[in-house]
């Protein structure tokens, strides 16, 4: 009796770490770059605006995005922190596109950026967060992507 519960524990210990494996697949950091902003609406208080990103997956299998947290800058003054629950995934050595719907108070920064794009200033931006990548034991990866935009190809 004593052998087979023995047994059964050693099984059981192997299938946990042979899930922990499956579970646990390591990603090489995936591309991620600014392709559009929109603005939606404006008014005094908050303005809405249209994030559109693409991830480039360097992986040789699919990678599942199943949510991010983020934080927007614009020529590093905060523009927005938010969380997004998108979830799609990104095929191997592929690219996927996706949108985040983004609110903000400007208020403080109006004069600054009217100035910019009356002048046809270009805008450092700059996008950190995490993204999560799957169910319990799978990674979170780190965000980071900065650029400039140039206001004459913005949609407003």
């Amino acid at each position: 009796m004593r052998r087979i519960v023995s047994t059964i524990v050693l099984v059981a210990g192997l299938s946990l770490l042979t899930g922990c494996a499956m579970f646990g697949h390591s990603y090489t950091k995936p591309d991620i770059a600014l392709a559009n902003v929109e603005m939606l609406k404006a008014n005094l208080w908050e303005q809405s605006f249209r994030l559109r990103l693409r991830v480039d997956n360097p992986n040789d299998r699919s990678l599942p995005i199943r949510g991010m947290r983020y934080e927007i800058y614009l020529n590093d003054a905060r523009l927005a922190t938010g969380l997004s629950d998108s979830r799609f995934n990104v095929p191997a050595y592929g690219s996927e596109y996706f949108e985040l719907n983004v609110r903000s108070n400007l208020w403080r920064h109006v004069g600054d950026i009217v100035r910019l794009i009356e002048n046809q200033q270009a805008v450092d931006y700059r996008i950190e967060g995490h993204i999560r990548t799957g169910l319990f034991f799978s990674p979170t990866l780190k965000l980071r992507e900065e650029g400039t935009l140039d206001p004459a190809d913005l949609s407003f």
